[in-house]
């Protein structure tokens, strides 16, 4: 019986690893993607500026950038403007059903982040009807993708 319990095991360990690897190749072909209106050319160059002008302050700009990104498969980047556009930085109008809408493309592109945000909509019924069951999904995603606050909010 322990037998099976560690190849279960094994196989579940093995299964995240594999999606992973695809979040991962899938970020690293967006990310090389063309876009000349991207510092660079490329739609890192995007990303980067963005981060870059939110370091700065400049959200408008770090918005500008992390739509392209989104827009273009960076799941990282609809995390980030999701956060903006629940805040309403950025000159972005605060919307919660867009941002819901937001972490739910990162979420679902392998972002784990993404995946807690939109848990948290659930969770609290902010952005997203409050519902236990599919917020208790979510925990569970981020926290298999790495997402340590998600662990330690009932996702294991």
């Amino acid at each position: 019986m322990r037998w099976i319990c560690v190849v279960a095991l094994l196989s579940v360990v093995a299964c995240s690893e594999k999606k992973e690897d695809g979040a991962r190749d899938k970020a690293a072909a967006a990310l090389a993607s063309k876009d000349e209106k991207c510092p660079g050319g490329t739609v890192k160059g995007c990303f980067d500026a963005a981060l870059e002008a939110d370091r700065k302050g400049d959200s408008a700009r770090a918005a500008e950038m992390h739509t392209r990104a989104c827009d273009a498969g960076v799941a990282q980047a609809c995390n980030f403007l999701g956060s903006m556009v629940w805040q309403g930085r950025g000159g972005l109008s605060a919307d919660p059903a867009r941002a819901y809408t937001l972490y739910m493309r990162a979420c679902d592109g392998g972002d784990a982040a993404g995946c807690f945000s939109a848990a948290i909509c659930h969770r609290t019924g902010s952005c997203a009807e409050k519902n236990d069951e599919e917020a208790t999904k979510l925990l569970k995603r981020a926290c298999q993708g790495g997402d340590a606050r998600a662990c330690a909010n009932g996702g294991r």
